[in-house]
């Protein structure tokens, strides 16, 4: 009996899989694979490279520095820095003929930051559980959550319905008139929660070095790197950015509270600048590199 000829033989499963596997071909050379568009689902669920995520969280120390020196000027409470409303908690204690309300602003910031921790993490177990960088749309949706509820104060500010120092240098009488009304703590909520939420982006985000709402800890690191001298330490880098911008940030938002804008102009524009880093971070952010090979 003859023996069937190689070419007679069926195809070997190795054989198959590497047809399947193989990618096709246009004038000899392999294609590309396509990226997918920016209103495909595969961009806007798909994960993405947090590469230079870093800079819309600097972006945010600089909107950190402006809503906090805006809320301390006007009610003498901090949106973000828990460290000092710690401080002027216990302060309240003993001290309150000058602010009857330093208690309820301070101990109503720390709680609403608290749970803007809570749920930034509980939620992003929920509905991205590897990681809000693993979905774009959730990622930035933290982002844009953030803008909103920077938002949403300065337009009642402009509506004028929350006690505030008036645009300008406020005189002693009507600083005394706005600390002692109560409703000064109506906005604290949104701004202190927003706050958690940014913070716990950039641990999600996987930068610790970056705790955007305080600088004690930076100062810290920033000291005590070894390689504090190295020119490519893109860490210490980070921290130095970080802590210029919240300063250009507090320095900006009290120009902008001596203008005839007041503190709505201060909020208008910390809001603005997380509305366009959560805009530029869903837009410019690259696919995952895996995603794009795969």
């Amino acid at each position: 009996m003859a023996t069937p000829d190689r070419s007679d033989r069926e195809p070997s499963p190795a054989s198959v899989e590497a047809d399947i596997g193989a990618a096709p071909k246009h004038n000899g050379q392999p294609e590309r694979p396509v990226e997918a568009g920016v209103l495909s689902r595969a961009f806007f669920l798909g994960a993405v490279d947090t590469k230079h995520a870093d800079l819309v969280l600097l972006s945010h120390s600089f909107a950190s520095g402006m809503v906090d020196a805006a809320c301390f000027s006007n009610w003498s409470v901090f949106a973000a820095m828990q460290t000092g409303n710690t401080v002027l908690l216990g302060l309240s204690t003993a001290t309150t003929a000058n602010n009857p309300h330093a208690w309820t602003t301070t101990l109503v910031s720390i709680c609403s930051y608290l749970i803007g921790v809570f749920f930034t993490f509980r939620l992003t177990m929920l509905c991205s559980p590897q990681g809000a960088a693993t979905n774009r749309l959730f990622l930035n949706s933290l982002f844009m959550l953030q803008a909103v509820m920077i938002l949403v104060p300065a337009s009642l500010i402009a509506a004028n319905l929350v006690p505030h120092n008036p645009g300008g240098v406020a005189t002693l009488s009507t600083a005394t008139d706005v600390i002692d009304n109560v409703r000064i703590v109506s906005l604290l909520p949104l701004l202190s929660f927003q706050a958690g939420i940014q913070i716990s982006c950039s641990r999600l985000l996987g930068y610790n070095e970056l705790p955007v709402n305080v600088l004690t800890s930076t100062y810290c690191d920033i000291m005590g790197d070894n390689a504090l001298f190295n020119p490519k330490n893109v860490k210490r880098n980070r921290r130095v950015a970080s802590v210029v911008l919240l300063f250009s940030g507090a320095i900006s938002s009290g120009w902008l509270m001596r203008s005839a804008g007041g503190l709505k102009a201060s909020l208008f524009v910390a809001g603005g600048i997380k509305f366009a880093g959560a805009v530029a971070a869903f837009l410019f952010l690259k696919r995952a590199s895996a995603q794009r090979n795969g």
